[in-house]
């Protein structure tokens, strides 16, 4: 997302002050509205098992494949934390301290997904898709703490700011079986020296509300390298994006640089904004 000013000049802070950017994880289930409407009028404990096992077993499964993934890692082992839970979706943040360490997180989000997806969906019309993005808190985005939402004297905090909207506003653009990724995440990817477990695609560019002052934003896609597309026949035959993505291969790194280059090219020539790439850590 655009930034009005250096971080600096937005808060006061100095370099020994700023705060690391996060990282948001979305995943949705695909399909929930139309299950849930073959049993009006029924007993409705027909479809809230389905749901109450979402919202209380994912989150475990990816606890456990985060855990896996940096099982011979001699530092300690990242939280992925529940932030929110919005209808059929639930949000995640995580604060990785390197580009390796989110390539990691991303990798265990989608073996989660496709561990759930072949254990609890493969009976049921369900499918789960995802969207990554990070978030800046020395601009324009900011952290508060809500007590009144406090449990046990806890805290609970909230996240605002634009850089939260481009996530909410990229989710329109994931699908199943694959991860949405913001600019500035894929920015940081391909600098991680484990970029070689994700597969990128460039699956086109579509204009998001509010964002890049109605520039189309690149849609970029991740499996796993070792994976492919999961499409049904019927969800390609629905979706123009998902029909493209089954007949590309990975976009090579110099094409991924370019489309990021064009947009922070034009935001600081049409629009006077530099957009310095986050630092993670």
């Amino acid at each position: 997302m655009p930034k009005m000013g250096t971080p600096d000049q937005m808060t006061g802070k100095t370099a020994k002050d700023q705060s690391p950017p996060r990282l948001f994880l979305s995943v949705d289930m695909v399909g929930s509205t139309q299950f849930k409407a073959r049993f009006t009028g029924k007993d409705s404990a027909d479809w809230l098992d389905t749901f109450r096992t979402f919202f209380t077993n994912f989150p475990l499964m990816l606890a456990g494949q985060v855990g896996f993934e940096f099982l011979d890692d001699e530092g300690s082992t990242p939280a992925v934390d529940v932030w929110k839970v919005m209808g059929d979706e639930m949000i995640f943040v995580a604060q990785p301290s390197s580009p390796e360490e989110m390539t990691a997180i991303l990798c265990a989000l989608l073996r989660t997904m496709q561990l759930y997806e072949d254990r609890h969906y493969e009976k049921l019309p369900l499918r789960l898709k995802g969207t990554a993005w990070l978030a800046d808190f020395n601009g324009q985005n900011i952290e508060i703490d809500i007590p009144e939402l406090s449990d046990d004297g806890g805290q609970h905090i909230d996240f605002i700011g634009p850089d939260i909207d481009l996530g909410f506003r990229l989710s329109k653009y994931s699908r199943p079986s694959s991860l949405v990724l913001s600019i500035e995440l894929v920015d940081i990817l391909l600098t991680a020296q484990n970029s070689s477990m994700a597969a990128l695609y460039l699956v086109g560019s579509e204009i998001l509300k509010g964002v890049m002052f109605g520039r189309p934003y690149p849609i970029f896609w991740m499996h796993l390298a070792d994976e492919e597309f999961m499409f049904f026949p019927w969800e390609t035959e629905a979706c123009s994006l998902m029909d493209k993505a089954m007949n590309m291969t990975p976009t090579p790194e110099p094409e991924l640089l370019q489309a990021i280059g064009d947009m922070r090219h034009y935001l600081k020539k049409m629009q006077g904004i530099e957009q310095p790439v986050m630092t993670l850590g």
